[in-house]
């Protein structure tokens, strides 16, 4: 009984709170009628922190939840025997943890603001309260985000995201926080380079903004805005995309809401994608045209900085180097006042692109370090693969070819990451196509079939051959369409391989010429071609369980060169594995028989001892190439991994029982158009950049094989890698 009365009482008390002026003084006033340190004054001190944070005052309430907190720990062993009171006492300390933890976060004690966050998700698990709980993993996930570890902070956004959709608290204040945990996972898709599920988000995020229940009193003309928010970002993520009539769309509809509150900061942030929209194409006048509007409609003193900062991008696309310069370095020393990280990792790249188009190369290393080390932090994929492509080059200027070699690998490691989600989406768009046109060819045939029923008996068994037959050419068409379609689909990935293959060659020098030369042959289209048609054969003529094993040995291996290539050592076991899958296909190629084996020494531990990836096949491709190709009866290929004496370098000696180098050059001497092979030189300079001491003769040695008669027995290498 006492329980109901007490319960009773708090909610009699929160609608006297409630109806109430919202205003700082009224509750301040009600705060000094209750001074007795008991539940009511509790509540009093909540709606005083929430007001505080909700008009933007000076410290946001954190003094109100302090005075709470310690009512609670007063009380908490009071009512034990009352847990209903007892779980209400505890909220006010996770209230008061929660405050602590953002103040730790603003102040960037990330440790602190964790420690404190986490105990507040504690207590609320324990009492149940969802609303609240959704709000502390999304600020948990932020203090995530600024240390950097952006896989963690997505994991608790996806947690915030599923309790807030349970719908167990207020709805009101659930919908406040979708809306920011939509906007951060848009936001942390975008950096990665994925603008299809970004703009998915944003999607999300606009469901909830338009949702009437969300849209009174002093909440209508934020969801306004924030409606217009969400267009003009939908409108900057189109423009990313390449699609320029939805990105206008978007931002007309967004310049059209915000009209109607006569947002002046909201017009600006239009007005400023607008001006990147234009920039991002090149169309200068309109880009600062819209730029100039921004910063002349913002009250914001950062939007200001931001244009500022386009316009030095601006400058610099132009080639107007003192102009960008005088720009960018304006923007730096606000951002270093501010402590501005998102202009920070932007300004810091652009002033180092300005100084090595000076030439200034000092000056644009220090820089282009700087953001790259932030944009790393950041996790923004496409800011970080930008500065490293422009380390690359300036560390190749001055001749620092190991920075070099591992900025580049970087570089195209981050490419790939990106280019991967664009070629997945790219896929899904014209699968989803093929298949939208091949249920309505199947609609047509059965409207053609059903109008056949109604036809005169004597012409019925015409008129259905005839349909069927229009069916099966439409199978047949379909069939024949998505054949091409696939088989253009491969074309174009093999020929976005062989032009970025042919950039790389353009743009670099001589110490990192030939690592990618040696990259780039790892995975030759000629072997591909060669073990699918291979692969395929089998399918059509031959054994389906073997063809079934070897497309599985080529998927796997496919993947795993995928996996090392962006790595500079792998596991003995692993370059092993690797070889074998890859000879398992090339034994395909031969008619007779071709047999191949692969040894270690005892002083091998091939899960300890480490190689540069795909560093062997070139040279067990050229064996089979240029020595058992052309060799009829047996053929055998054999590989043995050893040390040397001083067990500071690995050997690895291929041997093959081919036709010798003499034969092999006398048949390339007759072809009309001779191959120029350079896998294995370009690997034999990256044996030689791995070494300071040795030289290229001292690391590959060909013996010929010949027998008492001089005859040709087959071929030697012996590789010397060094482990250091």
């Amino acid at each position: 009984m006492k329980t109901k009365f007490l319960f009773l009482l708090l909610i009699l008390f929160q609608t006297l709170i409630i109806s109430a002026q919202d205003t700082k003084d009224s509750l301040l006033t009600v705060l000094k009628k209750n001074p007795q340190r008991d539940i009511k004054r509790c509540y009093i001190l909540r709606e005083l922190r929430k007001n505080a944070v909700r008009n933007f005052y000076e410290g946001d309430g954190e003094e109100f939840d302090k005075e709470a907190y310690e009512i609670a720990l007063e009380k908490i062993p009071t009512v034990k025997n009352n847990p209903q009171l007892l779980n209400e006492y505890k909220s006010f300390l996770s209230d008061y943890y929660y405050t602590k933890g953002i103040s730790f976060n603003e102040a960037g004690d990330l440790q602190n603001a964790e420690t404190f966050i986490k105990k507040s998700i504690q207590i609320e698990q324990e009492i149940k309260r969802y609303t609240d709980l959704g709000c502390s993993y999304k600020a948990l996930a932020q203090v995530y985000i600024d240390k950097g570890d952006v896989p963690k902070a997505e994991d608790f956004y996806y947690k915030s995201l599923n309790v807030l959709k349970l719908r167990r608290g207020d709805y009101i204040e659930e919908n406040n926080y979708l809306i920011d945990v939509y906007d951060k996972l848009a936001n942390i898709n975008y950096n990665r380079g994925d603008f299809q599920k970004a703009i998915q988000w944003m999607y999300e995020k606009l469901k909830i903004t338009t949702d009437p229940k969300s849209n009174f009193d002093y909440n209508r003309k934020i969801n306004t805005h924030n409606t217009a928010a969400t267009y003009n970002k939908i409108g900057f993520f189109y423009g990313k995309e390449g699609e320029d009539k939805k990105a206008m769309d978007c931002f007309n509809q967004a310049l059209k809401i915000e009209k109607t509150i006569d947002n002046q900061d909201g017009f600006a942030s239009i007005y400023r994608n607008m001006g990147t929209y234009y920039l991002d194409r090149n169309d200068f006048n309109k880009a600062i045209y819209y730029f100039d509007l921004a910063s002349k409609l913002t009250s914001s003193k950062n939007l200001k900085f931001e244009n500022i900062a386009s316009k030095g991008k601006l400058y610099l696309k132009k080639n107007e180097l003192d102009s960008a310069m005088v720009s960018l370095n304006e923007v730096l020393e606000y951002a270093i006042e501010t402590n501005s990280i998102r202009l920070l990792s932007k300004v810091y790249y652009d002033l180092a692109e300005v100084n090595f188009k000076k030439n200034n190369l000092k000056a644009a290393k220090i820089y282009a370090q700087k953001g790259y080390d932030l944009s790393s932090k950041k996790s923004n994929i496409l800011e970080t693969q930008q500065a490293a492509e422009l380390l690359y080059l300036i560390h190749s200027k001055t001749n620092n070819t190991s920075e070099a070699l591992k900025m580049l690998e970087i570089t195209y490691a981050l490419k790939d990451s990106i280019n991967r989600g664009e070629n997945k989406n790219a896929f899904l768009k014209g699968e989803f196509k093929y298949e939208s046109e091949l249920k309505e060819a199947k609609i047509n045939a059965l409207a053609q079939q059903k109008q056949i029923t109604e036809l005169e008996s004597n012409r019925k068994t015409t008129l259905i051959y005839s349909i069927l037959g229009g069916i099966l050419a439409l199978a047949a068409i379909a069939y024949f369409s998505f054949t091409r379609f696939r088989a253009k689909k491969e074309n174009e990935i093999l020929q976005t391989q062989l032009e970025e293959a042919e950039r790389r060659i353009e743009i670099e020098q001589k110490a990192t010429e030939s690592e990618l030369k040696a990259l780039k042959s790892q995975m030759n289209p000629h072997f591909m071609f060669n073990a699918l048609n291979s692969i395929q054969e089998q399918f059509m003529y031959g054994d389906k369980l073997k063809a079934n094993e070897q497309m599985g040995n080529f998927t796997y291996l496919t993947r795993q060169i995928l996996s090392v290539s962006g790595k500079k050592k792998i596991n003995l076991s692993t370059e092993i594995e690797i070889l074998s899958k890859y000879l398992e296909l090339e034994k395909m190629r031969f008619t007779e028989g071709f047999n191949f084996k692969i040894n270690l020494s005892d002083k091998i531990d091939e899960d300890y001892h480490q190689i540069p990836p795909m560093l062997i096949q070139p040279f067990v491709e050229n064996s089979i190439k240029h020595g058992l190709l052309h060799k009829t009866g047996d053929k055998k290929l054999s590989i043995l991994f050893d040390l040397d004496e001083s067990e500071e370098n690995l050997i690895c000696v291929v041997e093959d029982n081919g036709i010798g180098r003499e034969k092999s050059a006398e048949i390339k001497s007759k072809r009309v158009q001779q191959h120029e092979s350079f896998s294995t030189s370009a690997t034999e300079e990256r044996l030689r950049l791995l070494s300071n001491d040795l030289k290229t003769k001292d690391l590959v040695v060909y013996e010929d094989l010949k027998g008492e008669a001089g005859d040709a027995l087959g071929t030697k290498v012996s590789i010397k890698i060094p482990l250091g």
